[in-house]
């Protein structure tokens, strides 16, 4: 298990997040953890990865700040 450099907790209604920022033989990575009602999942998302998760999430909170966003908003993937 990769040690963590870094972590934040973000806490929201009744879920808790763990942002890690960690290191291993292949480069930093993110480890996102979740607990709700007593369960844990992950993801971890490779460092080159980061730059665009942020842009996809700063695109959704934009939209959801603006007012209920709708499939019409969501242009297709670019995968």
């Amino acid at each position: 298990m990769d040690p963590e450099i870094l972590t934040e907790k973000v806490a929201t209604q009744n879920k808790k997040f763990l942002v890690d920022l960690k290191r291993n033989e292949n480069g930093y990575y993110l480890k996102v953890s979740e607990w709700s009602n007593s369960k844990k999942s992950s993801i971890f998302i490779p460092a080159e990865g980061v730059g665009r998760m942020i842009e996809v999430l700063r695109k959704f909170q934009d939209m959801i700040q603006d007012g209920e966003p709708t499939e019409a908003d969501f242009p297709p993937s670019r995968n």
